[in-house]
């Protein structure tokens, strides 16, 4: 029952049960609480005008009442303490009236469900705060049932700083994100009006274990800084460890990560507060002489990124990288706050990477086997080489502050050109002139040995998309990307490119043919029919397979489903053909640009297979032309050669055809073995020459350099939905000693065409509540058995656990934006030198 039910039943029982013509009530509320509006609406019913009653209106009251009204009953409503007797001018009015006490703190205890015996000493602590009704209204939508005198001033802690719910860090989050100054924080002058600061700072010191005679919003966020510092931190800085001593670590370091868990204006602030007090720690002087070991797993602060970075630039300069335990620490700090929230640190971090990567593969050089052809070892590792690079600089050039790793653009390109490139010209100019091709797969047969068979032998429809000047490593790429998907595989294989390496003889030789030439206008002919253009090209399919049919790939892209459907209606063989990476290199004004053109037709291939396999295609096949050389230096002159002189038909820097050529040293005619281009002589440029003349340098293709002739074929098969693996703790006795524990998590599948990979998010908890650190991990591992655990480590908030009680550890499935229960373990808790 509340304040104003009492208020009517007195008015009925002064009237009616105690059958009292008239009465007049006098209400002493100190607190404050109504209006005379709010009671004239609230007792619009009742035969009853309600008055206020102030210090200076008694007489006026005493006329009304006695001599204006005889007849009629009042409310007299007071909004502060009853008056002395000796102060109290209605007093005689008082002794034939009757006076309304309401017990308001019984009221609210019952209304809170709390004890009224530890609520009454609280409101006599903090009456201010109680003389709101707003602020008691907010209490009970924060306060436990049942709540203890402390659980009471969380929740008025809450109420007071504005968080939903009367925990600890909720309140502490919303404190602190008000500023950090007491005098501007609005939350912390609330406080010390309604409540106690010195209070307040008693219950942060329990709960976060502060060490301090100096108590300040500033040192508060510093030690739970620290806390988070110190968690991954392999060492001790004394002068901070000293300052921010507790006994609360894991508490305090919590309390960050799910801070940094909460919406994007509050991870602003505290985001700031990090940058800020990295300044006050003086971070880098504490690190900057440190072994990277020691502070590798510390996320706390931006810089630490900055001075990881700075490390492996000089190793990578001076040689003396550990390759493997690079690639860790960048794996994991891709994962950290600053990597997913902030660009610049996010895009130098994936640099670096590929610096590694680049660094690494340089030892296949040094393995170089001269036994083996040159193309089928550039299948196998060199083309690696040639990806790293290619992603170092397409990553590089787009960096804000380039300059900060200049020195190592410029020793890595340096190694590139001079070391690398040089061989595998020299290489080439050995397999030219020995024609030792080896026993890749030749482009030429594609049709014939590729596409005919499942055309004969399937109802399959096949989509062909043929992708100007992607060579293999780009393939391999768009290969691991294509992989992530759940519903296909993809798998590679390489296939020699009809020489020479240029887009007229390339998309040709991917048509049904038996023949190809050339006629004296440079258009190759399959068969005799031109193969320049869509409608040249249709007809050759459709004179291999009637249901055959050619298109442009950004058209098709442009599609709606019911333009696709009647487009590929009645077909069983597409093609599909694609224009990015030629189309920038190709130009002098653009060519600069096409490292970033092969990742966007990396994008725009996976953008394409999506859609297929969205309308149901199951069999796609991706490859191209020809692929390309390219060097981002400036071309020097030595790598530059006379042109070649005769009847020529076509040709571009890197090659000729026509007849009666004549050639220079820079150059060498393409072996039979190399070009099944009839009826014309074929020459090209030896190695990485340019002939000289017109157009492009720096992007070229023609030649029989690898990275011209080897190009993929993407065989790409829509499948059954891929489940995810299964995971499960791999601990025989699943007991907990001590606040860190390590859980080793075993994944029970390898990855595969039937089984994904699966994300989690994994916690211990004790009765609901969460009592350790919170991680999300990916578990994706291919390799047999004993190859696929994983240690994972949680910090358990420091707490009293009494010995043999259980919690558990859960695992939640992350899938996109979806999170769904996955797994529940039982751990038993044993901590004989826990805190008491």
């Amino acid at each position: 029952m509340n304040v104003i039910e009492l208020l009517k039943e007195r008015i009925e029982d002064e009237l009616y049960k105690k059958n009292k013509p008239r009465t007049v009530i006098f209400w002493y509320d100190e607190q404050g609480e109504y209006t005379v509006s709010d009671l004239e609406e609230t007792l619009a019913e009742q035969p009853i005008q309600i008055r206020q009653l102030t210090r200076n209106n008694f007489f006026t009251l005493k006329l009304e009442i006695e001599l204006e009204k005889k007849k009629n009953s009042f409310l007299l409503y007071a909004d502060f303490a009853k008056p002395a007797i000796e102060d109290n001018f209605l007093l005689d009015m008082e002794l034939y009236g009757t006076e309304f006490k309401a017990d308001t703190n019984a009221l609210l205890a019952e209304q809170l469900q709390v004890s009224d015996a530890i609520l009454r000493p609280l409101i006599k602590k903090y009456g201010d705060f109680f003389k709101s009704t707003e602020r008691k209204n907010k209490l009970k939508r924060v306060i436990a049932p049942n709540a203890t005198d402390r659980e009471i001033e969380y929740a008025m802690l809450a109420v007071l700083t504005g968080a939903p719910v009367a925990n600890m860090e909720e309140i502490t989050r919303h404190l602190l994100v008000r500023g950090l100054q007491e005098d501007s924080n609005e939350a912390y002058k609330a406080i010390s009006k309604r409540f106690s600061t010195k209070r307040m700072w008693e219950l942060l010191t329990e709960y976060f274990g502060l060490h301090s005679n100096d108590l300040t919003l500033q040192y508060l966020m510093e030690h739970v800084l620290y806390a988070h510092f110190k968690r991954h931190a392999q060492f001790e800085e004394q002068s901070l460890q000293k300052k921010y001593e507790t006994t609360r670590g894991n508490a305090c370091a919590l309390f960050i990560d799910d801070w940094l868990h909460t919406k994007e204006s509050e991870v602003e602030v505290l985001e700031t507060y990090m940058k800020e007090i990295e300044q006050r720690f003086s971070i880098i002087d504490v690190l900057h002489e440190r072994p990277i070991e020691q502070f590798a797993d510390i996320s706390t602060f931006p810089i630490i990124d900055h001075l990881l970075i700075n490390r492996l630039t000089a190793e990578l300069l001076h040689q003396t990288s550990n390759f493997d335990a690079w690639e860790e620490i960048l794996n994991k700090r891709s994962k950290m706050n600053w990597a997913k929230r902030n660009e610049r640190i996010r895009s130098l971090l994936n640099v670096m990477k590929d610096a590694v990567d680049l660094s690494k593969y340089k030892m296949f050089l040094k393995q170089y086997d001269t036994r083996e052809p040159l193309y089928v070892q550039y299948t196998s590792q060199l083309y690696l080489i040639d990806q790293a690079y290619r992603r170092f600089m397409t990553g590089f050039l787009q960096l804000e502050n380039k300059e900060v790793l200049e020195k190592l653009a410029e020793q890595l390109t340096n190694w590139y050109e001079n070391k690398y490139l040089l061989k595998i010209a020299q290489e080439t100019n050995y397999l030219l002139e020995t024609s030792e091709v080896g026993k890749l797969p030749k482009q030429a047969k594609f049709y014939k040995e590729v596409l005919q068979p499942i055309l004969e032998k399937e109802s399959t429809r096949v989509f062909v998309i043929i992708s100007d000047a992607v060579r293999y490593e780009v393939g391999e790429e768009l290969v691991s990307r294509l992989n992530l998907r759940s519903n296909g595989v993809a798998s590679i294989s390489p296939l020699v490119a009809n020489m020479p390496t240029y887009t007229q003889l390339g998309m040709a030789s991917l048509l049904p043919h038996k023949v190809l030439s050339i006629n004296e206008n440079g258009t190759v002919l399959a068969d005799d029919q031109p193969t320049n253009g869509l409608a040249n090209r249709t007809k050759i399919l459709q004179a291999a397979h009637p249901k055959a049919v050619a298109y442009r790939l950004t058209d098709f892209l442009d599609w709606s489903r019911e333009t696709a459907d009647q487009n590929f209606k009645g077909k069983r063989l597409v093609y599909l053909y694609h224009d990015v990476v030629d189309a920038t290199g190709d130009s002098a004004k653009s060519e600069r640009a096409t490292y970033m053109a092969a990742e966007r037709a990396i994008k725009e291939l996976s953008i394409a297979v999506d859609q297929l396999s969205k309308w149901q295609a199951k069999r796609i096949f991706i490859t191209a032309d020809h692929g390309f050389l390219y060097q981002y230096p400036r071309i020097e002159n030595d790598i530059k050669v006379v042109s070649v002189k005769g009847e020529i038909i076509d040709s571009n820097r890197r090659f000729v055809v026509g007849h009666n050529l004549l050639i220079d040293d820079g150059a060498i005619n393409v072996p039979d073995d190399f070009s099944t281009l009839e009826g014309v002589e074929k020459v090209i440029a030896k190695g990485i020459n340019r002939f000289i003349g017109g157009g492009g340098l720096q992007f070229v293709h023609g030649g029989a350099t690898p990275q011209e002739v080897i190009i993929p074929l993407i065989d790409y098969r829509r499948t059954s939905q891929a489940v995810p693996v299964e995971i499960s703790v791999a601990m025989p006795k699943r007991v907990i000693t001590g606040f860190r524990i390590q859980v080793p998590i075993y994944q029970e599948q390898s990855i595969s065409l039937e089984y994904k990979a699966r994300t989690i998010r994994a916690a211990f908890y004790l009765n609901d509540e969460r009592i350790s650190n919170e991680i999300e991990w990916t578990f994706d591992m291919v390799g047999e058995n004993h190859e696929r655990t994983e240690q994972l480590t949680f910090n358990l908030v420091e707490n009293y656990y009494p010995t043999g009680k259980t919690c558990e550890l859960r695992m939640l499935t992350v899938e996109d934006d979806k999170v769904t229960p996955y797994r529940e373990t039982e751990f038993t808790i044993h901590m004989y030198n826990a805190l008491y």
